[in-house]
């Protein structure tokens, strides 16, 4: 790079303390013109492949704005994603719906949530894992109106005077569901549908030296940069931490991982909720030994976010799909409405520092072959708590005490132990167990390749290739 370098850029590569290779030198000067930018509604775009160093680089970028006095927000669309970015740029982050949505009220029929007046001045928002973020309607539970989370995003964030946006991610992963791309980290597409933002981009490509070294990263990155027309082929070399097992081999290679790196750290992926289902009955009864369908210990994923269980004056505000829990103590164990409850009292992984906190989950979500209950069974549960408030005159009436009932309110969850790769995204575990899955050739192309991507990268210390076939490796 032959252009003059300033005070700013000097500060960057203090704070990054590594040689910048030629594409980190191109961030950072792009970087810098982005911040001194004055227009208004500016929006930087940062893509970049796993291991390109990009959350390295903008932590650098940060600590340089906040050197120079530059408020910096840093926010995610889940809580695990949120503690990643906070960890990796050692600055807290919280997710995007603690930041720019409030509740109404609990009993608001209208929308349970509504968005927040943005206070802050001269702010650079910083997004990481950006590629989860959808642009479509949202309908919540209990809701008449719908959100829009990106456009959300984009109207909380340029209310402020003088804020800014950076959205972060990486193209290759799993786009959000129902959608063929990742439209914020698109930006011939926002430029298409908001035209009023001032947009700017900047792509890294090259694997850092420190990360050449992962088998993982390696084999991650050839599989992102090559069109396959066939099986894709894993390059595995001796003392890899890309690692091939059978089936037969998995139950001893978890309870390895349980005892060496622990239950929050271990994880297996599969490519359908059935397929997930059969793991965790697996994992419960053979490794766990738990024999009841809940047991205290158990560690659950919630599916569905829930607004009710918690107040906007808790740290985390709501709890989001995607979130893990760990059950202390199971209180109360009910059916009613023709459906099974249980008053438990849990802790969020990733925020141990709030306690526990009872709350009543669904207990048919457990096992459900679905992604959540479905849409059938939410209005049975809906139309039979409506029997309990018929006393009351108007029918606003009755809809607002169905949205403020603790039944219908209940936490939908699944088992932690196996998840699907869309439930895995914005997380990362020291060891990734991946389930090959039932495959043909109809199945192969670039939605399949993008999904091995996406589980392939949610490894940071060894990830476990279960059952693949032959044809998905090199000859040795």
């Amino acid at each position: 790079m032959n252009q003059p370098k300033t005070t700013f850029y000097t500060t960057v590569l203090e704070y990054f303390n590594l040689q910048p290779n030629d594409g980190q030198e191109g961030l950072f000067l792009a970087l810098e013109k982005f911040a001194r930018n004055k227009e208004r509604k500016q929006l930087f775009i940062l893509k970049g492949y796993a291991g390109t160093g990009k959350t390295s680089a903008l932590g650098a970028f940060v600590k340089a704005l906040n050197h120079y006095k530059v408020k910096t927000k840093l926010v995610a669309p889940t809580g695990r994603a949120a503690k990643v970015f906070s960890h990796k740029s050692n600055q807290e982050a919280m997710t995007i719906h603690k930041m720019i949505y409030r509740r109404k009220s609990k009993i608001d029929a209208g929308s349970p949530i509504s968005l927040q007046a943005n206070l802050f001045k001269n702010t650079i928002f910083i997004v990481d894992e950006a590629s989860m973020i959808g642009d479509y309607t949202m309908q919540k539970d209990g809701s008449v109106s719908a959100r829009n989370l990106l456009e959300d995003l984009f109207e909380f964030v340029f209310s402020g005077d003088g804020c800014k946006l950076i959205l972060m991610g990486d193209d290759g992963q799993l786009p959000p569901v129902g959608s063929d791309t990742s439209p914020a980290l698109s930006q011939e597409y926002l430029t298409h549908n908001y035209f009023e933002l001032n947009i700017s981009s900047f792509k890294l490509t090259e694997v850092v030296r420190q990360a050449q070294d992962s088998e993982i990263l390696r084999n991650a990155t050839r599989l992102r940069n090559t069109d396959w027309i066939d099986y894709p082929k894993f390059n595995i070399r001796p003392k890899s931490d890309l690692i091939r097992i059978t089936g037969a081999e998995l139950q001893d290679e978890l309870e390895s991982s349980y005892s060496n790196v622990g239950q929050e750290e271990t994880i297996v992926i599969t490519r359908s909720n059935k397929n997930a289902n059969l793991y965790n009955q697996q994992i419960r009864g053979r490794i766990l030994w738990y024999e009841e369908e809940l047991c205290s210990g158990d560690s659950l994923m919630v599916v569905k976010n829930n607004y009710f269980w918690l107040g906007d004056d808790n740290r985390i505000g709501f709890i989001a799909n995607g979130e893990i829990v760990r059950v202390k103590r199971i209180l109360k164990r009910e059916e009613i409405y023709g459906f099974e409850f249980a008053r438990v009292s849990v802790e969020f992984i990733d925020y141990i520092d709030l306690g526990e906190v009872e709350l009543i989950i669904h207990t048919e979500s457990l096992t459900s072959d679905g992604p959540a209950l479905t849409r059938e069974r939410t209005k049975a549960l809906f139309y039979e708590v409506e029997r309990d408030y018929a006393h009351l005159r108007s029918k606003k009436e009755r809809y607002d005490a169905i949205l403020a009932d603790p039944y219908f309110n209940a936490l939908q969850v699944k088992y932690a132990y196996a998840v699907t790769c869309h439930k895995s995204q914005g997380g990362q575990w020291a060891n990734v167990y991946i389930d090959q899955g039932f495959i043909n050739d109809d199945i192969l192309g670039p939605d399949y390749y993008r999904w091995l991507y996406t589980a392939l990268t949610r490894g940071t210390e060894k990830v476990f290739l279960v059952n693949f076939m032959d044809e998905f490796f090199e000859d040795e």
